[in-house]
């Protein structure tokens, strides 16, 4: 074979491979957007120096970790804006089949986990309301999640919406929330 046979072969070769990577590209730009719905518990309430109230909360399902609501209320409960932010981490095993060691000088070191951080998604609450009771948020209804911003796996994600609702937010121990989060 001589070289300007095997330079069209080559050629021939290469067109198609890169034909194949603008498919790839194009078919990942036009994704769809997906629905994650999670569950929140554990709330703690706060306020802080601008006098909005603080909700944080811990989460599972499809998004697990740390849920924060910040909320701009008037005296009726009406949410007038504010802003959340979930960090989206869990702790998973290092080794899931592990068994603890107990002539090991750590009998648990086979057992350990490790932190599993994917991100942050956060953004801006445009309405929604808030049953009030003896000062504290007891609940929340229809509040409208605006994404702005995501980090680390969630870098890409610059908008998307969705909504929160929580009950017993004064009660750490029987709080429940959930959010549907829409990108």
């Amino acid at each position: 074979m001589t070289i300007r046979n095997l330079r069209k072969r080559l050629c021939a070769l290469a067109l198609p491979a890169a034909f194949l990577t603008v498919t790839v590209t194009s078919a990942v730009a036009q994704q769809q957007p997906t629905t994650y719905n999670s569950n929140f518990t554990i709330a703690s309430q706060s306020v802080d120096d601008h006098g909005r109230t603080v909700i944080v909360m811990q989460g599972t399902g499809d998004l697990p970790g740390v849920l924060t609501l910040v909320l701009t209320m008037a005296a009726d409960g009406s949410i007038s804006g504010g802003e959340w932010a979930l960090n989206v981490s869990y702790t998973a095993p290092l080794n899931p089949n592990a068994t603890p060691d107990p002539d090991s000088p750590d009998p648990d070191s086979a057992v350990g986990e490790q932190l599993i951080q994917k991100g942050t998604l956060s953004g801006k609450i445009s309405s929604g309301s808030a049953t009030i009771a003896n000062g504290q948020v007891s609940a929340f209804t229809s509040l409208q999640l605006v994404i702005t911003t995501g980090t680390l796996q969630f870098a890409g994600v610059g908008n998307g919406n969705g909504n929160a609702n929580g009950t017993h937010i004064d009660d750490r121990a029987n709080s429940a929330a959930s959010t549907s989060l829409t990108f």
